[in-house]
C-alpha cells in the first residue's frame, strides 16, 4: 500500500478531504503526538500514529503524502458504487419476491444466454428434462450465432442423458452443432457441486439451482447471485482447472 493510500484511509470519513489532509499534517508535524486534537478534528488518534511511525519527520513527504491523500478520497468517491451483483432466487408458486429481490433464477439464466455473444459454460450437478427446457431454445439459438456453448457433463445426473440428447437434437436441428461442446470426466474426477452458468467470461450466475424443473420452476428454496465484471474471469478459471484435472473427453455432442 502506497503513502497516498495509506493517508487516504484515514482521511476517508472527513466531510472535507483537502481541509482534512491540513490539519493532519499539522499533526503529523508536531514535535509530540496529540491524541485528543486528532479525535477533535474527526481523525482517529491511533490510524494518525500509524502515519506518524510510516512517514518519519520529513516535512515534504507528510505534506505530498496528505495532499495525495486527499486526491485519492475524492477521486474513489468519484467511483461509481453500483453493486457488481445481485440476488437471484427461486422461490415457491406464488411467492412475492420480498423488497430489493428483482431477479428469478429461471429469467436471469436465460438472460446470460440471450446476451452471450462468444461462449457460455454451463455447470451443474443435476440436470434434467423439464429443467433444462427453460433453456433449450435459447441456448440452441446462441450457438446459431456463433457463440460456443460448452457443459460440463454431470457425473452422478440419472436423468441428464435424456435432456442433453433432446438440447443436441435442438442445436443440429435449428443450431450449430461444431459449437456445442460436452466435456466428460473421469470417474475419479472431483465431484462439480457447483452450479454456474458464465456468459462471455464477463457475467455468471453462481448459485445453489441445479438446471432441473424444481431448480428453476419453483418447487424449490434456491439463492444465488448474477455477478458481472472482472471477477467472473476468476469463476473461469476454476471452471478450467476442473476441467484440466478431470476430463476424459470433449467432443462436439455427447457420446
Amino acid at each position: 500500500m502506497d503513502d497516498a493510500e495509506l493517508v487516504g484511509g484515514v482521511l476517508d470519513a472527513a466531510p472535507d478531504p483537502h481541509h482534512a489532509a491540513h490539519q493532519l499534517a499539522d499533526l503529523l508535524l508536531a514535535p509530540l503526538a496529540d491524541p485528543a486534537t486528532a479525535a477533535r478534528v474527526g481523525l482517529h488518534p491511533e490510524l494518525v500514529d500509524v502515519l506518524r511511525a510510516r512517514l518519519g519527520d520529513d516535512p515534504d513527504r507528510v505534506i505530498t503524502a496528505c495532499q495525495q491523500g486527499a486526491a485519492w478520497v475524492l477521486g474513489r468517491r468519484s467511483v461509481p458504487t453500483e453493486a457488481p451483483w445481485d440476488l437471484v432466487a427461486s422461490l415457491p408458486v406464488g411467492t412475492d419476491l420480498p423488497p430489493g429481490l428483482s431477479r428469478t433464477t429461471g429469467e436471469t439464466m436465460a438472460q446470460l444466454v440471450i446476451e452471450a455473444t462468444t461462449t457460455l459454460r454451463l455447470a451443474s450437478p443435476f440436470i434434467n428434462r423439464p429443467g433444462l427446457s427453460f433453456l433449450c431454445e435459447p441456448l440452441t439459438v446462441a450457438t446459431a450465432r456463433g457463440v460456443t456453448l460448452e457443459i460440463l457433463l454431470p457425473t452422478r445426473s440419472s436423468e441428464a442423458d435424456d435432456a442433453l440428447n433432446d438440447l443436441e437434437k435442438a442445436v443440429t436441428r435449428d443450431g450449430s452443432i461444431d459449437h456445442l461442446r460436452m466435456s466428460r470426466f473421469r470417474a475419479d474426477a472431483p465431484w462439480a457441486h457447483l452450479k454456474v452458468l458464465t456468459a462471455d467470461a464477463s457475467a455468471a450466475y453462481i448459485g445453489s439451482a441445479n438446471i432441473t424443473r424444481a431448480g428453476l420452476a419453483g418447487h424449490n428454496l434456491e439463492l444465488g447471485v448474477l455477478v458481472r465484471g472482472p471477477g467472473v474471469r476468476v469463476v473461469e478459471q476454476v471452471l478450467d482447472n476442473y476441467r484440466e484435472m478431470g476430463t476424459s473427453t470433449s467432443t462436439s455432442r455427447p457420446s
